[in-house]
């Protein structure tokens, strides 16, 4: 957490430029109809924002600054959470092989801020920072996006990685007050079926909302039990 605290949440309140878009200019960047979805009827669980980091196990090993997709950077103020999966299967496709391919270049066309498996995140960026990752200017340049790893190895929890996800979404959506419903699947900028196993029939459906309700749910803990939606 001390590594998260010294580094991430210093980017995390860093302020930006102002966006390239408006949501004159783009339809994408207008408020999206909010996704049905039934709230967690847990108990809540009060958390301050640094536990409900601590909980999220981030580890920071950003991008060099001369690595191709962050030379091509501009400057970030988010005002979307944009949610992916890697659609990487191989048994060691795990947050930190993420990370050490994007350090050594083996991926050099896409780059983005968080990788979430079932034990951990790893950071690739800055916050205040965009990457390439929405496959559209809009979605890269107003959102921070987290990728959620598929790797198939023996005792793989996806569910562990996906709460994991909502976690860090939460924390991002109370530090930068970020509506529920810019909480957005990379289908939103472009229709691709990402994160495929969030998606019902290459669309937002069920599984999506349920991943939205966690979000929602642990937004709640760190907010007095009042949404954001």
């Amino acid at each position: 957490m001390a590594r998260f605290g010294k580094m991430a949440l210093v980017a995390v309140l860093a302020v930006g430029l102002g966006s390239l878009f408006s949501c004159q200019q783009n339809p994408y960047l207008k408020t999206p109809t909010g996704y049905k979805f039934t709230p967690m009827s847990n108990k809540i669980v009060p958390r301050t924002m640094s536990r409900l980091a601590a909980e999220c196990n981030i580890k920071v090993r950003i991008m060099s600054p001369s690595s191709r997709p962050r030379r091509g950077a501009k400057k970030l103020k988010p005002t979307f959470i944009t949610i992916h999966s890697t659609a990487n299967h191989s048994r060691s496709a795990t947050a930190m092989q993420h990370s050490r391919a994007l350090t050594n270049g083996s991926i050099s066309n896409r780059s983005w801020h968080f990788t979430a498996d079932q034990y951990m995140v790893v950071q690739n960026l800055p916050l205040n920072e965009t990457g390439w990752h929405a496959g559209s200017a809009a979605g890269n340049n107003n959102s921070i996006g987290i990728e959620m790893c598929e790797a198939e190895s023996l005792g793989q929890n996806h569910y562990r990685t996906w709460d994991r996800a909502a976690k860090l979404t939460a924390v991002l959506m109370k530090r930068y007050r970020i509506n529920l419903r810019h909480v957005v699947p990379h289908y939103h900028w472009t229709r691709k079926n990402c994160p495929a196993p969030l998606m019902t029939n290459g669309r937002p459906g069920p599984k999506w909302s349920w991943f939205l309700s966690r979000v929602d749910y642990y937004y709640r803990c760190v907010n007095n039990g009042k949404p954001n939606r």
